[in-house]
């Protein structure tokens, strides 16, 4: 009784230190006031040439792809809400702990590395939600069109495909983060991925708009389940009965994605641990 009484009371200990983690990380990004601003700025301003773009490729036209207009401005703008709101920072925090000699010291702490980081990550994601989300939001259901779901059910499955799709883009995050391990500095490599991510998730041009010999190829990767199945699922391009699929799979690729970090993440401790004797 006594053993499971303290095991019970560590687990609780370990989660209170997770759940500090990402509140910190939240007041930390709450008070970047300037950055707020200039975020909000620069996604009020992409989100308005984008919007612009499609009435310009729509005129004319009642649908594409099965997607009507007041849909793909729908798309547009709530694929730049996710964008601001799939704030990773594992691969710059992970780089300078590596960087400056204190991963070390962080295998001795009692919680789990990795778990930490996306504890943090997390605490972003909601001070973004918060910071940059909610009030873009607000200015384009005022002065553009207010981004309605297809349904209430589209809403739900939205959500719960948006946090599968923050968990893919993390861990595709922590997986190149590993390298620094091996190369110390990732160089372009993040940028590298982030661009790759965005012209393969759908998140700038939508993947039924590509030749479907590109789409096929596409499919095998997991970029599109980043962007596009949540935001097709919002609009109504996969209605819900159809959308346990993509959702299946978002969650295939999460318990993939985690097999390889944990299988990366024991090889590399034992590089550190091999390194620093």
């Amino acid at each position: 009784m006594l053993i499971e009484f303290n095991n019970e009371v560590k687990g609780y200990v370990i989660m209170s230190a997770y759940f500090y983690l990402a509140k910190m990380k939240l007041l930390v990004f709450l008070s970047y006031r300037f950055e707020v601003f200039t975020s909000l700025g620069t996604n009020l301003i992409v989100v308005l040439a984008n919007i612009y773009l499609w009435k310009a490729a729509y005129k004319g036209i009642d649908s594409v792809a099965g997607v009507k207009e007041t849909q793909m401005l729908t798309y547009t703008i709530m694929s730049t809400l996710l964008a601001s709101f799939f704030s990773v920072n594992i691969e710059h925090a992970l780089q300078e702990r590596i960087t400056h000699g204190d991963i070390a010291i962080d295998f001795f702490r009692p919680i789990s590395i990795l778990l930490k980081y996306l504890a943090e990550d997390i605490g972003i994601a909601i001070s973004s939600i918060l910071s940059k989300l909610m009030p873009l939001l607000v200015i384009m259901t005022v002065f553009v069109q207010p981004p309605v779901p297809d349904s209430p059910m589209a809403f739900v499955l939205f959500l719960l495909s948006a946090v599968f799709s923050f968990l893919i883009l993390w861990l595709i995050s922590a997986l190149i983060s590993l390298l620094c391990f091996w190369v110390l500095q990732l160089g372009e490599m993040k940028t590298v991925k982030d661009g790759i991510v965005l012209l393969l998730s759908g998140k700038i041009i939508p993947l039924w708009l590509f030749p479907k010999k590109i789409q096929r190829m596409i499919e095998i990767l997991p970029f599109q389940y980043v962007y596009q199945t949540p935001l097709s699922i919002y609009i109504g391009k996969v209605q819900p009965e159809q959308a346990i699929v993509p959702m299946l799979i978002q969650f295939a690729w999460i318990l993939l994605f985690t097999s390889l970090l944990c299988f990366g993440w024991s090889r590399a401790r034992k590089r550190v641990l091999v390194q620093g004797g």
